[in-house]
């Protein structure tokens, strides 16, 4: 019997990113830019890509250990002024996580991650003074945090990502994950709910975004190329965990509604989604 070929241990970066999909907040916002796209698993931090705050991290299951953590948002703009916000130095967002839980066994191995970003608009008037001098805004903040657990099984070559992500609720956010050849997974998406002023300041932490998927690795440890709903099997009460190519896979995410189940009404006097 010929031996199986051993699993080089994965090392996956992941993204959770909050945007706003029209070009702008509308006049509840303020007339604010947003980002005027739809959900994408694309890289951040490119001119077609924006969000109002995007949060990577790498996870490296062969060295038990997260780095290049990254958190930063895009430049924005007032509508009274022609000048772009640049969000660097003590007005950048805060990304924060707390130490990577690993525990292994022969064949699998299972790690559990906590953490969170946040961020303000200090395009709004005052808020980068006050940021600088007395390390707060009177602006409300964008708060995001999320739980992510991940399983590998080294004999059967294949990793478990287990991911919920909650927040004040809006803007829009999405999630996925990225293998070392670059091939991209959604794990999941939030269309946003009520309006800025209102949502932010409320701090409902409700719930976001919720996955349970099983991706099958190759020697490598990069994605097969099929994605296994685990969420859907348990939720369907089944035995079977039904598996789709990865590329119809993201397809579902990147082709919903970014305005889904939202009354235009609060943003641009449209009825749009109101009913």
């Amino acid at each position: 019997m010929i031996p199986s070929t051993p699993l080089k241990m994965p090392k996956l970066q992941f993204n959770i990113r909050s945007f706003h999909p029209e070009k702008d907040f509308g006049w509840s916002g303020l007339m604010f830019e947003g980002d005027n796209r739809g959900f994408s698993n694309k890289p951040s931090g490119t001119v077609a890509i924006t969000s109002r705050i995007w949060h990577r991290f790498v996870l490296d299951a062969g060295q038990n250990s997260t780095y290049d953590n990254k958190t930063y948002s895009d430049r924005s703009k007032a509508p009274w002024s022609d000048k772009y916000k640049e969000y660097k130095g003590v007005l950048e967002p805060k990304g924060l996580q707390m130490p990577l839980v690993v525990h292994r066994k022969t064949d699998k191995a299972y790690f559990k991650l906590r953490g969170s970003y946040g961020g303000v608009n200090h395009a709004m008037p005052g808020s980068s003074a006050l940021q600088k001098n007395i390390g707060m805004s009177y602006v409300p903040t964008l708060d995001v945090n999320y739980k992510l657990q991940m399983d590998v099984d080294k004999v059967n070559k294949h990793v478990d990502i287990v991911l919920e992500v909650n927040g004040d609720g809006f803007p829009n956010c999405e999630a996925f994950v990225i293998d070392e050849k670059g091939k991209s997974v959604f794990l999941g998406i939030h269309v946003r709910k009520g309006s800025a002023p209102s949502t932010l300041m409320l701090n409902a932490n409700m719930r976001m975004i919720v996955c349970a998927v099983r991706l099958p690795l190759d020697n490598n440890g990069c994605f097969k190329g099929t994605v296994g709903d685990e969420w859907a099997r348990v939720k369907n009460k089944s035995s079977r965990i039904e598996y789709k190519n990865i590329a119809d896979w993201n397809l579902k995410f990147s082709m919903s509604n970014p305005n889904r189940n939202h009354c235009m009404l609060l943003e641009k006097w449209s009825l749009e989604g109101c009913f």
